[in-house]
């Protein structure tokens, strides 16, 4: 992968395919390679786009300076990024973690976002983001770092549908499998950790919600049927708030649906980017 230097970080990023740009920003801790494993940047290239991918601050292999990050850091890295490869109007897509940073990004350089995707990660807080919310801040605080198995239990039942969960063992135990490489996806534990607190305190913000007002571009809230972080009725508040919001719901699809309905989720995001 290449690099540029923002402020000092190192940020890691790959360029694929010819025409207009799209910019997918990942999910807490998603290597850029997991774009391409889903097939969803190929299909993006095949359909005529330019498809930008890049490791956030604490993803492998770019840098991770400290524990202590904030969205505004991580939109200040894709910024920078963006302004570095001379990227203006582009379709910029985030999932879970990475839709902050493309939400804080569309209000603070709209003049470098055309249009957006917020996948899995708009919306009020549920009761169950707060637990996990909550869950997460208390064992930084103790132990200064989120334990691997704490984090393999969390991700494997958010991601997958609970059908699966309850049914499909071989799934289940794949899904346990793949996780149990997770650790090494990070720069260090403090990429972990500026993640998971620069989310932590976004989410809190209670201002965040109304400052979607202030978004005038056109922007696709995409959900998942059985997401138990960002589930389709607090997704939808978030579309509704949006002055140009849409949104649209993938059946059958926990918050990994990413991965586990990559074809359902390609197909939404080309139908609204060769609309756009």
């Amino acid at each position: 992968m290449k690099s540029v230097v923002v402020d000092g970080v190192r940020i890691a990023y790959e360029r694929t395919g010819r025409g207009r740009p799209v910019v997918l920003a990942g999910g807490t801790g998603m290597p850029p390679v997991a774009w391409e494993l889903c097939g969803v940047r190929e299909g993006l290239v095949t359909a005529g786009f330019e498809v930008i991918t890049y490791a956030a601050r604490g993803v492998a292999p770019s840098d991770a300076p400290s524990a202590v990050c904030s969205m505004a850091d991580l939109a200040g890295d894709l910024a920078g990024l963006m302004d570095a490869l001379g990227l203006t109007g582009a379709a910029v897509v985030g999932y879970s973690l990475g839709s902050f940073t493309v939400e804080l990004l569309a209000r603070t350089r709209p003049d470098l976002v055309a249009c957006a995707v917020l996948m899995a990660g708009a919306g009020p807080v549920t009761g169950v983001l707060d637990a996990m919310l909550d869950a997460e801040a208390e064992l930084i605080t103790a132990t200064g770092r989120l334990p691997a198995a704490f984090t393999r239990l969390r991700t494997l039942l958010s991601s997958l549908p609970p059908a699966v969960l309850r049914e499909d063992e071989q799934q289940t135990r794949t899904w346990l499998e793949l996780l149990g490489a997770q650790e090494g996806l990070w720069t260090s534990s403090d990429g972990e950790v500026g993640q998971a607190t620069a989310a932590e305190a976004w989410l809190r913000d209670p201002h965040r919600m109304a400052a979607l007002a202030d978004i005038t571009i056109p922007v696709l809230v995409l959900g998942f049927e059985h997401d138990l972080y960002f589930p389709p009725h607090a997704s939808q508040v978030a579309a509704d708030a949006l002055p140009r919001g849409e949104f649209t719901v993938i059946a059958g699809a926990a918050h990994g649906g990413l991965l586990t309905h990559p074809e359902e989720t390609g197909a939404a995001l080309h139908a609204f980017l060769t609309r756009r």
